[in-house]
């Protein structure tokens, strides 16, 4: 149910530029996903394909990049990548790890035709 609301949201945002860009068709989407986020990426694959039909997305490739995400460190401040939820900071040692971008769903290229 979760990838479904992401989804919906993702191809809203797609449209939107799609709009401004004035852009009639578009076949390909790379997003960016944080390593702690919550989405299943066959599951948003799925969703993103029947959600998609009839719209300006319809049939469009959908790239899911995966990286890790950034952390500040509580204990020493710095900031460092985290790629699990129960990570250490590999600099103290402290499992004190505050996520700053983990969720995030960033649409980061539209190929159109």
């Amino acid at each position: 149910m979760h990838e479904w609301g992401l989804t919906r949201r993702l191809l809203k945002l797609i449209e939107e530029e799609a709009r401004a860009r004035r852009l009639s068709r578009v076949s390909r989407v790379r997003v960016e996903t944080g390593a702690l986020s919550a989405a299943e990426r066959e599951a948003l694959r799925f969703n993103f394909e029947t959600a998609a039909r009839g719209t300006i997305a319809d049939a469009a490739e959908l790239d899911i990049v995966e990286h890790p995400a950034q952390a500040i460190c509580q204990a020493c401040l710095r900031e460092v990548m985290m790629t699990h939820h129960d990570q250490a900071c590999p600099y103290c040692q402290a499992q004190l790890l505050t996520p700053v971008d983990a969720e995030a769903l960033r649409i980061t290229e539209l190929v159109a035709t």
